[in-house]
């Protein structure tokens, strides 16, 4: 008797590809058994169109079963044709050995419509009445998704403990180290990581595995894997964030202005990662590169606090005091404002000779920063020459906080 599904995939092994009257004969006259070896075989070259067809037809002649009602429910999935989809996989009864397949699938169809708690429902629910580890995978890889990674990792362990090294192709150590790192275990990740091969990483695994490396102190190992994503032209912004804190670590100053550059240049418009950037310029003292960034992001956000305060301890560092003030005072009144305004429009009115509006605005902050100790130099200074007492309290505060400083210490002497 002729299959026609077999002639059917012997011509695609051809790349004759026209057989649609093929198709028709095989619907008619082939088994179910091969229509549905023949959507399987459809699917996996690609051809999805055509395995949905056959798989429609079948449905129309009322000869497909519960492999096919799930082959074409996944297509359906994959289309966003949700109700067809849910339709189809309602069709698969608990006594089918194809029924956990089809909950999973369903649970898939939840987490894409936003329905998590029912998603997660029908996991939980599976996993109560089956040992398959195909069901604490799904319910894994559905926390992973929803950035619970340390439940996902959880279940990733205890599938490995059980000795489940690998779902189909995927490698569960390689899982593990992944919801590990994100969740802020970085010494475990480690572990799981060398486990899977650092050879065998991706670019995203390289860069959470450098994250790792920074964490616990290794800055040479963390280097390496971020620099091989940059020379592999693979490197994410947290990448140049992440080199740029290694050589920080290192000293490497020069270092870690060039990766904050190289990560305003991946993503021009990220203003935290300007702000980084200006914050680097500044520490190096390259005080007018620093001051262009942070006018930069004044002008695109004049919410940013923290640039603001930067840009003014750039400009009392320039002795440009008259810039202080006037920028510090076009933001005063904004409804959110850093409370280092008033320690630098301190400073710039006591650089003025302006002495009573300076200990105002360094009297409005003192309870703020009591415990800073480069606010509590600048208010000893503030206050030396007008009120002894006060300054004297400020001094001793900072000697707690620096006790090594013997220069400031000879002060509590005269």
């Amino acid at each position: 008797m002729t299959n026609y599904s077999q002639q059917i995939l012997s011509n695609i092994a051809k790349s004759e590809f026209n057989n649609q009257d093929l198709m028709a004969k095989a619907i008619n006259h082939d088994t179910t058994e091969d229509l549905i070896s023949l959507s399987d075989s459809l699917l996996e070259q690609g051809f999805v169109d055509d395995a949905k067809g056959l798989l429609e037809s079948l449905q129309e002649h009322h000869k497909v079963n519960d492999a096919g009602n799930i082959n074409l429910a996944e297509i359906y999935i994959d289309e966003g044709d949700d109700d067809a989809a849910l339709a189809l996989i309602d069709k698969i009864s608990e006594k089918s050995s194809l029924y956990l397949a089809a909950q999973i699938d369903k649970a898939d169809l939840y987490e894409s419509e936003g329905l998590l708690e029912s998603a997660e429902g029908i996991l939980l629910d599976l996993q109560n009445v089956s040992d398959d580890p195909l069901v604490r995978f799904a319910l894994a890889e559905f926390y992973d998704a929803e950035g619970e990674n340390g439940k996902s990792a959880q279940l990733y362990d205890y599938l490995i403990d059980q000795g489940h090294e690998r779902i189909g192709d995927i490698d569960l150590h390689e899982r593990l180290a992944n919801a590990l790192a994100s969740n802020g275990e970085f010494e475990e990740s480690i572990g799981e990581f060398e486990t899977v091969g650092l050879k065998n990483l991706s670019a995203k695994e390289n860069g959470l595995l450098a994250r790792a490396y920074l964490q616990v102190g290794d800055e040479q190992k963390a280097q390496a894997l971020l620099e091989k994503n940059i020379e592999n032209e693979e490197a994410s912004l947290e990448d140049y964030l992440n080199l740029a804190e290694a050589l920080l670590k290192e000293g490497n100053i020069e270092g870690q202005i060039r990766s904050l550059q190289l990560a305003k240049n991946f993503d021009p418009f990220n203003i935290q990662t300007r702000f980084q950037l200006a914050l680097a310029q500044s520490n190096a003292k390259q005080y007018s590169l620093s001051d262009a960034e942070l006018a930069e992001i004044v002008k695109k956000d004049p919410s940013q606090t923290q640039a603001i305060s930067l840009l003014a301890y750039n400009l009392l560092q320039e002795k440009q005091d008259d810039q202080v003030l006037s920028l510090l005072n076009a933001h005063i009144e904004d409804e959110e404002i850093d409370q280092h305004y008033f320690w630098y429009l301190g400073l710039a009115y006591f650089h003025l000779d302006q002495q009573a509006t300076a200990e105002k605005n360094f009297n409005q902050v003192k309870k703020y920063f009591a415990n800073e100790p480069a606010f509590l130099k600048d208010a000893f200074f503030i206050f030396k020459n007008t009120d002894t007492t006060q300054a004297r309290i400020f001094l001793e505060n900072y000697l707690k906080l620096v006790p090594d400083d013997f220069e400031m210490a000879n002060y509590l002497l005269s």
